[in-house]
């Protein structure tokens, strides 16, 4: 008898720990990187702030206050610009991290494979979307997993022989406005 009591408690302790570790992981907010800054959805403007100044980064708030970019320090515009922040009612709604524009194959496949790496899950959903016209051509490939999504885009301009792809992490959302 006292073995099966044994098992109950023993059973009933790791239930509880498995609740525990479920709670605790649902509190953490998803977060992205910019250099060793960790930018978490739910953070208010000030700790956004101290987070980057750290990581020797700022942010500069566009005129509509709430799209912040995130910028380097000491690199000049345009260059310098690592991703953009959205705030509503003074904390994060949504980040994004963007990757240098690649120039060649093997960076834009490093690229793809460092956003992979940075998913929390790795079962994605994958949209694809491509758009044509007297300007030139869009292609987007969004690769949504659980609480991160990365996008990689493709753009050609009309007349040009250059393509620009472009590969970003993001978390969150960007509000609709009112």
């Amino acid at each position: 008898m006292s073995l099966l009591r044994t098992l109950a408690v023993a059973g009933a302790i790791a239930a509880l720990l498995g609740v525990s570790n479920k709670a605790q992981r649902k509190q953490e907010q998803p977060s992205i990187a910019f250099g060793t800054a960790e930018v978490s959805l739910g953070m208010t403007v000030e700790q956004v702030e101290k987070a980057l100044a750290e990581s020797a980064r700022h942010i500069e708030l566009m005129s509509d206050k709430h799209t912040a970019l995130v910028r380097i320090n000491n690199v000049p515009a345009p260059k310098g610009h690592e991703g953009q922040v959205t705030f509503f009612d003074g904390r994060v709604v949504y980040a994004a991290f963007h990757f240098p524009d690649a120039e060649a194959a093997d960076q834009l496949a490093q690229e793809i494979a460092g956003a992979v790496e940075n998913m929390d899950a790795k079962v994605c959903t994958v949209s694809n979307y491509s758009s044509h016209g007297t300007g030139g051509g869009l292609s987007q490939t969004i690769f949504d997993c659980g609480s991160k999504s990365f996008n990689v885009m493709i753009t050609e301009t009309l007349g040009h022989k250059e393509r620009y792809t472009h590969v970003e992490i993001t978390i969150g959302a960007i509000p609709r406005s009112k």
